[in-house]
């Protein structure tokens, strides 16, 4: 079992995230459209360029980490076609806030655009 996993998302969601935890469906900043599931990564680095390091998401000034705790039940599916490397880790079920840690918050506005795939992520 994978111990721990990581999910960026926009700091104007703290909030609710903190109250409610992730929500599949939520109103998405990477997708065109609600997903049924959740994007996460076991690494924060890694997670990041599956959300905020994205060409289309640079209106996004500031961003919060959240490592995720997994439980025996939660739907997991590993993303197949990364070889032997685990990059993407999708979740199909909600995760409450108590199995949430939030990391710390990452402020991209100062970072040219070209260079935020670059940029490490804490």
């Amino acid at each position: 079992m994978i111990s721990a996993l990581y999910h960026w998302s926009p700091a104007e969601r703290w909030k609710d995230i903190n109250a409610h935890g992730l929500q599949p469906f939520s109103r998405n900043t990477v997708a065109s459209g609600s997903l049924h599931y959740l994007c996460s990564s076991p690494d924060p680095a890694e997670a990041w360029m599956l959300s905020g390091a994205t060409e289309w998401c640079s209106e996004v000034e500031q961003w919060d980490l959240w490592q995720i705790r997994l439980a025996p039940g939660d739907e997991v599916h590993v993303r197949p076609f990364f070889g032997d490397h685990i990059q993407e880790v999708k979740i199909h079920n909600a995760i409450p806030a108590d199995r949430l840690w939030w990391i710390g918050r990452r402020d991209i506005s100062c970072v040219p655009a070209d260079q935020l795939s670059k940029a490490a992520p804490l």
